[in-house]
Order: structure tokens, then C-alpha cells, then sequence
């Protein structure tokens, strides 16, 4: 299947630092659109098919990007690969981007982050309680500020769509308030991922976002705010969360999906008559279909010049 024709971003932000690309830092991709009404969208990728998807779909639409890489996703001994392969897409197409580790739970893995050159780490002691959390997250804000390398929290929890949970363990989840302040001043973190009523995957129900705390939320941290478990929401919440003051959307759900459809799909015909390369190449297209909807929902579309 042949590739989609790319338009070049004109902007100048990605250059060589050592041996590794110079992305933009988490703070930087976000700083544009705090309080602007539009949001960058992170992608998570495992591999080069779905890697390409994300490119692509930023190139063609002239969106910022952010391409995460997830433990659970992609074994520690393989992200130098991995690495190496979304630093040769993103040189392709110059589009601005930053590389960031998601859901990091020990500083061994942000510490290996740092070393292959992200530009960004999550640091993920959203279970634990609000001292400990504090503590991890200062660790990791230590580490990667030396580096000159953004981070991300999470405080409350972001579970998981097929988790069933009463209303009280629901609440027990949210992010609080007063907490929040008490975070962000006390680590130095840079993006605070908050916990709204969205949950990772698919749901099971329609799901309840608590707009009016995520108003205070906004009122109260003075950072960019992110919202997980973008995936399966509906996009009038998207939208609405958006213009109340998230910065960043992470989405991984909606892009898997479509892409093992594709493969499905493609696999139900006679199998000694298909070629990887058209199998994979469906799905990477299907994905980036859907990414570069999703860049148009967050409002990034066009926005590639305030990089520049």
C-alpha cells in the first residue's frame, strides 16, 4: 500500500543533541495551548506501523505530536530500538514532537528514559499514597531536571474501563483539590495528569467527567493539566474538557483498535496469498486515519506553526 503523501513541517525546533534527536520537552509541545482552546494529542507506539500512523497523520495535518512509549507495551531492552526507529520518522517529516515515557512506576525506568534521550517521563505513584506520591514524583523531578527534561505526574487514578467499582471508590479516585495545590508545589512536576471521571480503555457505561472540578483544577495549578483514558469518550466531553483546560489527551485504545481490525481483516483471506508488507500497511493507514480525526477533535490541526 503506498504511503500517504506527507506535507513537511517548516518549523525548526528538532535538532541533533549527542547522539540522540533534540525534541521539544513536554513543556515546551504544551506550552502553546494552555488556555487556548485546543489540546496536542499522545500517541502511544509499540511499534514502526503504528509509529508511522502517528507521524504521518501530524505531517499531513501540520499537528504537534507527542509519541509515548509504555512499559507495559514495550519491554525496557526494547526502547532503544524503538527509539531509534521514531527518531528516523520524525526526522522524515520535521514535524514538532516530543518523545515521552508513559506510566513510569520506578526511577530505574525514568533513569533509562533519560540516558536515550525523552524528552519527556511520567512518573506513575498514583496508588500510593498522596507523601509517597510527593516524594517518587520529587525523585523523579530531580532526575530529569538535570537533564533538562520535562515530567508528568498522575494524582487520584485513572483505572481501567472494565473495572467495576462503586460510586464511593469511584469519588475515591478523583483528583482532589486541595491536593492538587499542595503537588504541584511541593514536587516542581511539570504536567499534572488529572482524574475526572475518565478511565483507560473502554467503557463499560457512558462516562460521568466532573467539569466543575476540573474548572478548580484549572483555577488552581498553574501547569499544563492532562487528561488520560482519552480513548471511548465521547467527543463533546473531549471538546468540553478541552476548553476547561486540558492541555493533553492521551489516546491509545482507539488507535489499537483500528489497527488490529485492519490486520484481522486483511488475515481472513487466503493466507498464502498476502504479503506482510500490504497486511501491515492497511493497518498503519487505518491508524492514521483515525489519529489525524483526533487531531482535528483536539483542535491541533494547523497548529504546527507556533513551533516554528
Amino acid at each position: 500500500m503506498p504511503s500517504m503523501p506527507l506535507t513537511l513541517c517548516c518549523q525548526s525546533s528538532l535538532t541533533r543533541e549527542g547522539n540522540h534527536m533534540k525534541y521539544l520537552t513536554l513543556a515546551e509541545i504544551l506550552q502553546p495551548c494552555m488556555g487556548q482552546s485546543w489540546a496536542v494529542g499522545a500517541y502511544d507506539t509499540c511499534n514502526l506501523e503504528i509509529t508511522q500512523a502517528i507521524v504521518d497523520a501530524a505531517a499531513a495535518d501540520q499537528s504537534p505530536t507527542i509519541i509515548m512509549i509504555y512499559p507495559h507495551h514495550a519491554p525496557q531492552d526494547s526502547w532503544p530500538t524503538l527509539v531509534r526507529l521514531i527518531e528516523a520518522e520524525v526526522e522524515r517529516t520535521r514535524i514538532p514532537a516530543a518523545l515521552v515515557l508513559d506510566h513510569a512506576k520506578t526511577l530505574e525506568q525514568i533513569a533509562c528514559a533519560l540516558e536515550l534521550g525523552f524528552s519527556g517521563v511520567m512518573i506513575d505513584a498514583s496508588l500510593a499514597p498522596l507523601d509517597q506520591n510527593i516524594a517518587l514524583t520529587r525523585q523523579a523531578v530531580q532526575l530529569a531536571h538535570a537533564k533538562g527534561v520535562s515530567v508528568e505526574a498522575e494524582l487520584g487514578h485513572v483505572g481501567q474501563g472494565e473495572e467495576v467499582l462503586t460510586e464511593d471508590q469511584q469519588q475515591a479516585h478523583l483528583t482532589r483539590v486541595d491536593d492538587a495545590k499542595r503537588f504541584v508545589e511541593e514536587t516542581g512536576v511539570d504536567t499534572l495528569a488529572v482524574s475526572i471521571g475518565t478511565l483507560h480503555g473502554l467503557y463499560r457505561g457512558k462516562p460521568k467527567l466532573d467539569f466543575d472540578r476540573l474548572a478548580e483544577l484549572r483555577a488552581t495549578c498553574p501547569i499544563p493539566l492532562v487528561l488520560h483514558g482519552g480513548s471511548d469518550t465521547p467527543d463533546p466531553d473531549i471538546r468540553r474538557a478541552i476548553e476547561t483546560g486540558i492541555d493533553k489527551i492521551n489516546i491509545w485504545t482507539d488507535v489499537r483498535i483500528p489497527f488490529l481490525q485492519s490486520l484481522k481483516e486483511t488475515l481472513g483471506g487466503p493466507i498464502g496469498k498476502i504479503e506482510v508488507t500490504d497486511a501491515l500497511g492497511a493497518a498503519r493507514m487505518a491508524a492514521t486515519e483515525v489519529i489525524r480525526r483526533k487531531n482535528q477533535l483536539l483542535g491541533a490541526t494547523g497548529k504546527a506553526t507556533h513551533y516554528v
